[in-house]
């Protein structure tokens, strides 16, 4: 039994799960990526930054920024002394998560931005989530986080997070108490 080439093939292409030349090519899924930001990471936090629409810039910075604005913010960062984790979609910041705090304090702020197109995908979420966790490890025990009133996202993401918001006004402060971490205690020597 003789089997052409073309009727081969699409058996093979079957096979291989792509016999249906009508279905649109899957986009392959973006590579997502949460670390730690250094000094080095300087041009890329600026360039997300300079990304941010007009909209986001005012509801990260609360004001109208402009470019240079941002430049000066971003050059004068104590890198050494600030945590910022970054989100990195195929290598490329997209949002950004920094927590300031003063120095011997126990009390720290916590700043967001998320790239417009990256809104709403938990990004700001998983970036408070690292903050959190890294200001307990720093032996923060508040958490500021400010944000204008007309900013549904943060609102949410405070709530989420069990912290106290300020009422309604046109920026709102919202603080959250961290709890201590657990200290383990060490194994009691066992007898040989």
């Amino acid at each position: 039994m003789a089997t052409s080439t073309s009727g081969m093939q699409a058996r093979l292409r079957h096979w291989a799960g792509d016999d249906t030349p009508s279905q649109p090519a899957k986009e392959p899924r973006p590579h997502v990526e949460l670390r730690g930001l250094t000094g080095r990471d300087q041009p890329q936090h600026v360039e997300h930054l300079l990304r941010l629409t007009a909209e986001d810039r005012r509801a990260r910075f609360h004001s109208a920024t402009k470019d240079e604005t941002i430049r000066t913010y971003s050059e004068g960062l104590e890198w050494h002394k600030v945590l910022i984790f970054g989100l990195f979609v195929d290598g490329t910041l997209r949002a950004a998560g920094e927590l300031l705090q003063a120095d011997g304090s126990t009390s720290a702020e916590i700043s967001l931005s998320v790239e417009k197109e990256f809104q709403h995908g938990g990004f700001g979420k998983t970036l408070v989530l690292a903050l959190v966790l890294a200001a307990r490890r720093v032996g923060v025990t508040h958490l500021t986080m400010s944000f204008l009133g007309s900013n549904h996202s943060m609102r949410a993401i405070a709530r989420d997070l069990g912290a106290v918001t300020d009422g309604f006004a046109p920026v709102i402060e919202s603080v959250k108490v961290i709890p201590p971490a657990a200290r383990l205690k060490p194994a009691a020597d066992k007898p040989a």
